[in-house]
């Protein structure tokens, strides 16, 4: 599994690899899925909301298992959501700061400066 950032600073915990292993494996082994296997995949992973994220970080809500293949066929990424990053606050000491105009320029004190 790993993560996934999209441009919003969204991020989805990536989990196509566990999908494709799961279904190669049982494709493997029994040469088909059937319902049993149908059924203990939706008891595993019934309780998170998949999504099918495309390229253009846009969503969709995957309902079945034959959603899950035909977003790996099309090669879409399968996420779990985990939420936004916390937007980073600016410092915001320039307007607490001492100034003055001296010669047309800003001058503020350097201790009044903070950095990072």
């Amino acid at each position: 599994m790993a993560i996934h950032l999209t441009k919003e600073k969204f991020v989805w915990l990536d989990v196509t690899n566990k999908m494709k292993y799961q279904i190669e494996e049982v494709q493997d082994w029994y040469g088909k899925i059937d319902s049993d296997f149908e059924l203990e995949f939706n008891r595993r992973w019934s309780c998170f909301d998949l999504y099918a994220i495309h390229e253009d970080d846009t969503e969709s809500l995957i309902e079945s298992l034959d959603e899950i293949r035909e977003a790996l066929k099309l090669g879409l990424r399968i996420g779990i959501e985990v939420g936004h990053l916390p937007k980073e606050e600016k410092p915001q000491w320039w307007s607490d700061a001492d100034k003055k105009i001296i010669d047309g320029h800003w001058w503020v004190k350097i201790s009044d400066v903070k950095f990072g």
